[in-house]
């Protein structure tokens, strides 16, 4: 069984280490920040429905941006949350340059305000499932 949980937290810290290097270290940051924030909604996705499969396009297993109207599909229950549903789609601004293929672009393309902004995201989407996952939400 996937451990998103697990995984959301691992890669938003190397995600981390890796922004805060000297040279930032940009392609491979912005990488695990969207896989980080996934892991995060999937996370949450699991907790409306423990049987949630992932689909994504071509049987691939769901990537932002295309995740985020799946989660509603893959959670019915999901939607009849507001508040969540409002706070996840806040999210999806912070991700709108972000897709899995970017991992083989190189580092030259990526740049700091977008990775920034990605980096607040990920930390916003890791709030929001631990705080879904106690109760908060």
């Amino acid at each position: 069984m996937d451990d998103y949980r697990d995984a959301a937290k691992r890669h938003l810290d190397d995600a981390d280490l890796l922004f805060a290097q000297n040279p930032q270290r940009l392609a491979n940051a912005s990488h695990l920040y969207g896989i980080s924030a996934e892991c995060s909604l999937k996370t949450v996705a699991r907790k409306f429905n423990p049987s949630a499969q992932f689909r994504g396009k071509k049987g691939l297993k769901g990537h932002i941006p295309s995740l985020f109207s799946e989660l509603l599909h893959v959670a019915p229950d999901l939607a009849n949350n507001t508040i969540l549903v409002a706070q996840i789609r806040r999210l999806e601004p912070r991700f709108s340059d972000w897709d899995v293929s970017q991992r083989y672009e190189p580092q030259a393309n990526f740049v700091a305000g977008t990775v920034s902004a990605q980096k607040i995201g990920a930390t916003e989407a890791h709030l929001l499932m631990t705080n879904c996952l106690s109760g908060l939400l």
